[in-house]
């Protein structure tokens, strides 16, 4: 197996330390840098550096935060595989980093086990899914929407969306709003938002903005 080479990116120094120490003991592993935040570490892949096979990024982060990194890379070097690993395991900040290509979310409790086998996995180009994503998302996530649901959305012809659908569904995907804040971006009540969500989740057949984030990513409804 020819060694994969991983990168750190975190703020908090003495758990990128420690972290580093774990991944350099695995077998066949090495850590090639180890950023303090999303600009340094893209700043070294502008200069022409050694690119790693998988990236662990941290998502809260001063200067330059996971989520804008993860989005660079997506449009600069998406063949980067990239594992959130962080504390943050809000439904928010899940369904933002699935959004924009990241290959895995782990919590920094982590068995070195898992994140062994993970770091393996998102090497490939797979995707990792634990006990924070459901079952049901998993199955969305890997096989798609079920045959008989693509059916049915086959019959009715494509989504309709609307312009408000749409501009909802860019602040429900494309950033870590609050369902408060996009209310008040929309300029609409938390009330109406609330009922705006929970149509448009019926319509695109979810049950959770993770959901609606992976539905969003297959059938390519923004950008």
């Amino acid at each position: 197996m020819k060694p994969l080479k991983v990168a750190i990116v975190d703020d908090h120094i003495l758990f990128a330390k420690a972290l580093k120490t774990l991944v350099s003991g695995f077998e066949d592993t090495y850590v090639v840098f180890v950023a303090k935040n999303g600009k340094e570490f893209i700043e070294y892949l502008k200069s022409d550096h050694e690119q790693p096979d998988v990236v662990l990024l941290d998502v809260r982060m001063p200067i330059m935060n996971g989520l804008s990194t993860m989005a660079w890379i997506k449009d600069n070097c998406p063949e980067i595989n990239v594992i959130a690993i962080t504390m943050e395991d809000d439904e928010e900040t899940i369904s933002n980093m699935i959004f924009f290509g990241c290959k895995g979310y782990l919590l920094k409790d982590v068995e070195p086990t898992e994140l062994n086998a993970s770091i393996i996995q998102a090497s490939k180009g797979e995707f990792i899914y634990n006990d924070i994503v459901n079952e049901s998302l998993r199955e969305k996530a890997t096989n798609g929407i079920p045959e008989e649901q693509e059916e049915e959305i086959n019959n009715h012809k494509k989504l309709v969306l609307k312009p408000t659908d749409e501009e909802f569904l860019n602040y429900l995907c494309g950033t870590d709003l609050g369902y408060k804040e996009i209310a008040a971006r929309m300029h609409l009540s938390p009330k109406t938002i609330d009922n705006r969500r929970a149509e448009l989740f019926r319509k695109l057949g979810v049950h959770s903005r993770v959901g609606a984030v992976i539905y969003v990513m297959k059938h390519k409804l923004i950008e």
